[in-house]
């Protein structure tokens, strides 16, 4: 059974496999290196994923959504024209069409993957992503720390590399800073931090707000209000974003939003001026991440850029000017995370061998805690935030703080468990919580109470509680979060998700289209029927490559006569 690594992101998404010890990424079935993170709903009520739903975007964008990593975690449900969908569904989707692409590539069955997360990705955020995982049909083996993958990547180029790197990932929708010290194989993660509201999505959005301004002055119409013309100009600004990574002027030109095309040209010195409250907000988690990790700036021997939005300029003279170097480049910052997430997935299935001398060492972005009870006076201070395992602690990594009862005569104890980094757990995140009952009736503080917490190398908590005096015992693993689905609601997605799928197998699909043959002529009818003979070889000769791109071929040829 074949392992693979996953980054699943919030603008693009990529899978990779180990090919002789070394990680390369699998194309879609369109050829494509990466695929959008974009799910919408057809005429027809399937689901697609990648290119034709970002065209739907623009086309129908009450049928279409992107973005939608930054709500994993959450209760919200997102609604696609007349179906709701949970975060976790949509990114399910986009999974199964990454697994589903691994498996027309490898011709075998893929049923496992590492994939990878944001540092800063809170607990409900990584069991989300696990239960994603297990909607595509993939056992999560191993969740991983974007940063942490693409230092992976780095570092297995020179094994024997002995230095200190700070990962400076701003991807598409977050943004995450790792320091980490290398030598002899070993990847240790000293501190991590990090903004999961941050992203190159932000850079577009203020982008097309500043041109939609501009538009409706130049035009004389609305337009803020309007779907389908926001969809255009946010289409246009992301263009444009990638244009002036490369030239300092561009021409920005959009057409359906009135009678006459909108035109503008535009200057990266604007666009930085946008955008540069934004970037140097990154520099906050950076100066926290050394802080936390007890290194100094001048110590970090190489800035390893990834994710897409590393590219705009204005990143790298900003981290240039910060660290007194320029910025690692060879690695491509698009792809190092999967290629990282490919090499772990070697490791955990035994492709790469231990005895290479990999090892990676992770750290807890968050502290991790209980609420507990002070006394001032003859009053009782309620919602305090006691931390047991403290944030940048290495893990796995397993911590025991003992409590004592706080009323006469108590019989039980709530441990409400919460991460963060105030004093109160107002202002935390709450986790869970469980109710330890048969403490033996005494005097306040005469009865103890163990609280362990273990966090393992997937970011998971398990919560054990032990009464000193009688020994009885009471676990939690923290997986009951609201926006966690119950295995009714798994079932019914799983089977929901079946009913929609995007692109039903090659022969299915080939019996569709030629019963709509007969309503077509001339041009159109000949691509057709010359697309159904070469499927019609491919099924009969058994050739998985030739399968593979004629379903993409034909569900593209058929998408664009809808």
């Amino acid at each position: 059974m074949q392992a693979v690594g996953i980054d699943l992101g919030t603008t693009n998404s990529l899978v990779a496999y180990l090919r002789e010890g070394r990680p390369e990424i699998i194309a879609n079935r369109r050829g494509d290196r990466g695929t959008p993170s974009v799910v919408s709903i057809d005429r027809h009520g399937r689901a697609l994923v990648g290119k034709p739903a970002r065209e739907d975007l623009i086309l129908r964008p009450e049928w279409s959504i992107a973005e939608f990593k930054r709500k994993m975690g959450s209760t919200e449900k997102i609604v696609l024209g007349d179906r709701t969908y949970s975060p976790q569904e949509l990114s399910a989707l986009v999974l199964r069409s990454l697994r589903e692409d691994a498996e027309a590539f490898l011709g075998a069955p893929v049923s496992e993957a590492v994939v990878t997360v944001p540092a800063y990705f809170t607990d409900a955020q990584r069991q989300a992503t696990k239960d994603a995982g297990e909607l595509a049909g993939l056992k999560v083996e191993r969740i991983l720390n974007e940063p942490t993958a693409a230092a992976l990547a780095y570092g297995i180029e020179d094994l024997s590399r002995e230095e200190l790197v700070l990962v400076y990932d701003l991807g598409g929708g977050t943004f995450d800073v790792s320091v980490l010290d290398m030598f002899e194989g070993v990847l240790d993660v000293k501190a991590s931090a990090g903004n999961n509201a941050l992203g190159g999505g932000d850079f577009d959005r203020l982008f097309c707000a500043w041109l939609t301004e501009k538009a409706e002055t130049a035009l004389g119409c609305s337009l803020a209000n309007d779907k389908r013309k926001q969809a255009l100009l946010l289409a246009a600004a992301e263009r444009a974003k990638i244009e002036l990574s490369a030239t300092t002027t561009t021409e920005v030109r959009v057409v359906g939003l009135a009678d006459q095309p909108f035109e503008l040209e535009v200057s990266r010195a604007e666009f930085e001026r946008l955008i540069a409250n934004l970037v140097h907000s990154t520099l906050h988690p950076v100066e926290s991440a050394l802080k936390d990790s007890g290194y100094k700036k001048e110590q970090i021997a190489q800035i390893l850029l990834v994710g897409g939005s590393t590219r705009i300029p204005l990143v790298r003279s900003l981290l240039a000017e910060t660290f007194g170097k320029e910025p690692e480049t060879r690695a491509n910052p698009d792809e190092a995370v999967a290629l990282g997430a490919a090499i772990q997935a070697g490791l955990k299935v035994g492709t790469i061998s231990a005895a290479t001398g990999i090892m990676i060492t992770d750290v807890a972005p968050f502290t991790l805690g209980v609420e507990t009870q002070s006394r001032a006076g003859s009053h009782a201070v309620n919602g305090l935030f006691s931390a047991i395992i403290e944030r940048n602690s290495t893990i796995p990594v397993e911590r025991t703080e003992t409590y004592a009862t706080t009323v006469d005569g108590q019989d039980k104890v709530t441990i409400r468990v919460f991460q963060g980094e105030s004093r109160f757990t107002k202002h935390n995140v709450y986790l869970d919580e469980y109710t330890l009952e048969g403490v033996p009736k005494a005097p306040a503080g005469r009865e103890k109470i163990a609280v362990t917490f273990a966090y393992d190398i997937n970011g998971i908590l398990k919560v054990t509680t032990k009464i000193a005096s009688t020994g009885k015992e009471a676990c939690l693993a923290i997986s009951k979060s609201p926006a966690r689905l119950s295995a009714i609601e798994k079932s019914e997605a799983i089977s929901r998700l079946e009913a929609q799928r995007s692109t039903p197998p090659l022969r299915e699909l080939a019996e569709s289209a030629r019963k709509r043959l007969p309503s077509f002529d001339g041009e159109v009818q000949a691509r057709l029927q010359a697309l159904l003979d070469a499927a019609d070889r491919a099924l009969a000769s058994g050739d998985k490559t030739a399968q593979n791109r004629l379903d993409a071929d034909l569900t593209d040829f058929l998408f664009s006569l809808d």
